[in-house]
C-alpha cells in the first residue's frame, strides 16, 4: 500500500488554512483510486477498499474522486458478509494518533470495514477537521448525521461533537472568506441541533447551542449576501441553492419536502426525462418506502408510456434497494422468522427481474451473472451453470463466476468437476489474499475432501492458514484431517 508520511507538515501554519495537496500527489492518489473503482467492480471490496485508502494519504480531501466511492464499497461489502473490524484491527488503527492525518487514515480503514458504526464516522468526520481537510470533514458530517438520525439512542454528547465539529469547520470558512462553505457548514450545525432537539426536547444546552449558531449563521449569511458575488447572482440565488442541494446527500426534512415539491412541479409543467430522473432520486433519497413506491409508480408509467425498458429497470432498482433494506432490517432485529420471509422475498423478486433482462439483453453478461447468483441462492443449481459457463467470458465477473461454478459442481456433487473449475479460477486470479481468492480456496478445500483427496485438501487447508488464521471452520477442518491422518 501507499508508504505513510511522517504527518510533521500536515496542518497548514495557519490553523483556518485548507489542508493544500500538491499536483503530483493528485496524480499519484488518482492511480491509486482508478485501480480501486476496478476492484470494487469486480466486488473485491477489502482489496478495493485498501486502496482508496492509501490514495487517500496522498489526497485527503478527495470526497468526489474517493470518499464518496469508498463509502459504496464499504456498504456493498458489508451487503455481501464483509467482516467488522476485531479488537486488534482498532489496536492497531488508532483514531487518536498523535500524527493527523495517520488518525484520518485509521477511522477510514475502520469505517470502510464497518460503515455503520457512529463512532468511525465521527472519528472521520474529527480527523478530517483536524487535518483541515474541509470537504472531508463536510462529507463525513453528512453521513454522521443520517447515522444520528437512524439511531434512536443517540447521547446528547453524540450530537454535541458533531455540532461543535460542523461550528468549527463554518468559523474557519468565515476567517478565510469562503461564505458560501460556511454558511452550508453552520446550516448543517442547525439542522443537526434541530434533530436534537426533536430527539431530547427541552434539553437547555440544545437550546443555548441554537441560539449561538443561529446568529453565527445570521451573520455570515448577511456577509455573503453583501458580496459582489452574491449581488451579481441575485437573480437565480434560488436556483443556484436548489441545485446545491439536490446533490448534497442529506437534507433536513423541510428542506427535502420543498425541493421534493418543486421537482413535482417541474415534472407536471415539463414531463421530460430529465425531470422525471431528478424527481425519482429526491423521492429515494430518505430511504421512505412510500416516497420510493411513488417513484416505482412515476416510473412504470414511464414505460407503459414510452415501452422504453430503461424505466422498468430503473424501477425495479428501487424495489430491489427497499427490499434489501427489508432484509437488513429483519436480521438487526434479531427475528429469524421475519428474516426469511424477507429473504425470500427479495429473492422471488430478484430472479424474476434477472430473468427478464436476460431475456432482453442475452449479451449482457453481468445480468447473466447476477442471474445465475440468484439461480444458486435458490438452489436451482442446474439453471445456475450454464449462466455462470457464459458469464464467465466477461473479465469483471471471470473469477466469482469460477467460484459459483465450483460451489454448484460441489453441491450437486461432481466433486472433481468442482476441484477442477476451482483450480482454474485460481490459477487465472490476480490476487491470493482478499476474500473472493480466500473464498474460492476453501470451496477447493471442500470439494478435495469430498473427493477424498485428503492431502490436497490439507494442504488448501494450510495455504487459507498462512492468510486468514481464522477464517471459517479451516482450523477445525485441518484438526481433523490430520488427526485421522
Amino acid at each position: 500500500m501507499a508508504k505513510k508520511t511522517n504527518g510533521e507538515n500536515e496542518t497548514p501554519a495557519d490553523p483556518n488554512a485548507r489542508l493544500s495537496t500538491s499536483a503530483d500527489d493528485k496524480a499519484k492518489a488518482a492511480k491509486w483510486f482508478a485501480r480501486a473503482r476496478e476492484l470494487g467492480e469486480k466486488r473485491q471490496f477489502d482489496t478495493a477498499i485498501e486502496y482508496y485508502v492509501s490514495g487517500l494519504e496522498f489526497w485527503p480531501d478527495a470526497v468526489e474522486e474517493a470518499c464518496k466511492a469508498l463509502h459504496g464499497c464499504a456498504v456493498a461489502r458489508k451487503q455481501f458478509g464483509g467482516k467488522k473490524p476485531g479488537l486488534k484491527d482498532t489496536m492497531k488503527r488508532s483514531t487518536t494518533d498523535k500524527n493527523a492525518k495517520q488518525a484520518y487514515i485509521n477511522s477510514l480503514w475502520l469505517f470502510a470495514n464497518d460503515p455503520d458504526n457512529v463512532g468511525y464516522i465521527e472519528a472521520v468526520m474529527r480527523n478530517a477537521s483536524r487535518l483541515r481537510a474541509e470537504d472531508a470533514a463536510k462529507w463525513a458530517g453528512g453521513i454522521l448525521h443520517k447515522g444520528l438520525e437512524g439511531n434512536p439512542k443517540t447521547s446528547g454528547k453524540q450530537f454535541q461533537a458533531i455540532i461543535q465539529l460542523f461550528e468549527e469547520l463554518g468559523d474557519r470558512a468565515g476567517a478565510r472568506g469562503e461564505h458560501a462553505f460556511g454558511v452550508a457548514a453552520y446550516q448543517s450545525g442547525v439542522d443537526a441541533l434541530n434533530l436534537w432537539r426533536r430527539r431530547i426536547p427541552k434539553d437547555q444546552q440544545a437550546e443555548a447551542a441554537l441560539k449561538s449558531l443561529s446568529t453565527k449563521l445570521t451573520i455570515l449569511k448577511g456577509k455573503y449576501q453583501d458580496g459582489d458575488s452574491f449581488r451579481d447572482s441575485i437573480q437565480d440565488a434560488e436556483q443556484q441553492a436548489d441545485l446545491h442541494d439536490q446533490k448534497r446527500s442529506f437534507q433536513a426534512d423541510e428542506r427535502m419536502d420543498e425541493l421534493v415539491a418543486k421537482a413535482e412541479a417541474d415534472y407536471q409543467q415539463n414531463p421530460a426525462p430529465a425531470t422525471i430522473k431528478q424527481l425519482v432520486e429526491l423521492l429515494c433519497r430518505r430511504e421512505r418506502k412510500d416516497e420510493e413506491t411513488k417513484a416505482i409508480g412515476l416510473l412504470i408509467n414511464e414505460f407503459k408510456r414510452t415501452n422504453e425498458y430503461r424505466w422498468k429497470q430503473a424501477a425495479d432498482d428501487v424495489r430491489m434497494k427497499q427490499l434489501g433494506r427489508e432484509v437488513r432490517e429483519a436480521e438487526k432485529a434479531g427475528d429469524p422468522a421475519a428474516l426469511k420471509e424477507a429473504q425470500i422475498a427479495q429473492l422471488r423478486f430478484e430472479l424474476t427481474v434477472f430473468k427478464d433482462r436476460v431475456e432482453r439483453y442475452p449479451s449482457d453478461h453481468r445480468a447473466r451473472f447476477e442471474y445465475g447468483v440468484r439461480k444458486f441462492r435458490a438452489g436451482q443449481f442446474d439453471d445456475a451453470i450454464p449462466l455462470f459457463q457464459t458469464a464467465r467470458t466477461d473479465p469483471k465477473n471471470r473469477a466469482a463466476c469460477g467460484m459459483y461454478l465450483g460451489r454448484c459442481f460441489f453441491r450437486k456433487g461432481y466433486h472433481s468437476q468442482a476441484v477442477t473449475a476451482l483450480q482454474e479460477a485460481i490459477a487465472e486470479y490476480e490476487f491470493t489474499d482478499d476474500e473472493l481468492a480466500k473464498t474460492m480456496r476453501y470451496w477447493l478445500g471442500r470439494a478435495q475432501e469430498a473427493a477424498g483427496d485428503r492431502d490436497g485438501a490439507g494442504k488448501t487447508y494450510g495455504d487459507i492458514l498462512t492468510l486468514d488464521y481464522n477464517y471459517k471452520d479451516v482450523r477445525a477442518r485441518l484438526d481433523q484431517l490430520t488427526a485421522c491422518g
